[in-house]
């Protein structure tokens, strides 16, 4: 059995927090039921069960810990001391959420944006205040090891009210750095701040293909509720922002027209109206 095989069994144990509760409650039960001697043998083999039942829950959550570096971590990896440490302020938010694209487990793991970069007190060149830093590990799922190729998969914000295909990745200047360790790919993320956008519901897509711009094909949006709905193997993982720190003027001036009103109404034109447009026209 190889390493990776090893790590797999381990993570396919599961224990509940009432299990050794549980064990030493039938321990007793059996222990009332039998002779003193028997008792004091079978406790201890019992007991000896229960130090290996827990010795095993201890190796399990070594391994799971083992699984994927911490966010500051991988800011350190890419060479971005301050980064990682605005990824241990209180404003980062851990999010710690996996869904399956393709043939791949994303992992969100956390984000830090605005406020929390504030916090730092020097920022060096390529790290802005006004950026949101999101940290995703991805990994085969069939369990064979990333080693330096980059999964062909898309990332991008997306907020709901906007067409995915207007308001995204490359319209917020997104950018990526990417290492692989220890079987699994780490993407840090970078975009405009998505924080003025905080009164909407914000995303993070992934979706299959390399850096291509999100479409009809890989979304769905509804332009009378602004809901947006992934298709195919594309997911959406939610963006846990707070509310109060939504900007629609800062958010106006990241969309631009985006957010100008769409008419209700087809204004009404009259003849002499009509008359003047095509002789323009034909000037």
């Amino acid at each position: 059995m190889n390493g990776r095989d090893y790590r797999a069994a381990f993570d396919a144990l599961s224990f509940d927090e009432h299990f050794q509760d549980r064990t030493l409650q039938v321990l007793r039960q059996q222990a009332e039921q039998m002779p003193e001697r028997k008792y004091v043998l079978m406790k201890k083999k019992r007991f000896a069960l229960v130090a290996a039942a827990l010795s095993a829950m201890l190796v399990v959550s070594a391994a799971a810990a083992l699984i994927l570096l911490q966010p500051q971590d991988v800011a350190q990896r890419v060479g971005n001391d301050t980064l990682a440490a605005a990824f241990t302020q209180d404003e980062a938010i851990t999010v710690n959420e996996t869904k399956t694209v393709s043939d791949y487990e994303v992992t969100l793991m956390g984000l830090v944006s605005g406020e929390g970069l504030s916090r730092v007190e020097s920022l060096p060149e390529g790290v802005s205040r006004d950026k949101t830093y999101a940290v995703l590990a991805y990994a085969r799922i069939d369990g064979t090891a990333i080693e330096d190729d980059v999964p062909e998969l898309t990332v991008s914000p997306l907020v709901e009210g906007f067409a995915p295909w207007q308001l995204n990745a490359w319209t917020l200047g997104g950018g990526t750095s990417t290492f692989a360790q220890d079987g699994v790919l780490y993407y840090l993320f970078e975009c405009d701040n998505v924080e003025p956008f905080a009164d909407h519901t914000v995303y993070l897509a992934v979706y299959p293909g390399t850096h291509i711009p999100p479409s009809a094909e890989t979304f769905g949006f509804d332009p009378a509720t602004g809901s947006i709905t992934p298709k195919g193997a594309a997911a959406l993982f939610t963006l846990p922002l707070d509310e109060s720190k939504a900007d629609p003027q800062k958010a106006l001036e990241l969309t631009g027209d985006f957010l100008a009103p769409i008419p209700s109404e087809i204004p009404e034109v009259s003849p002499e109206d009509v008359q003047i447009i095509v002789a323009n026209n034909e000037k």
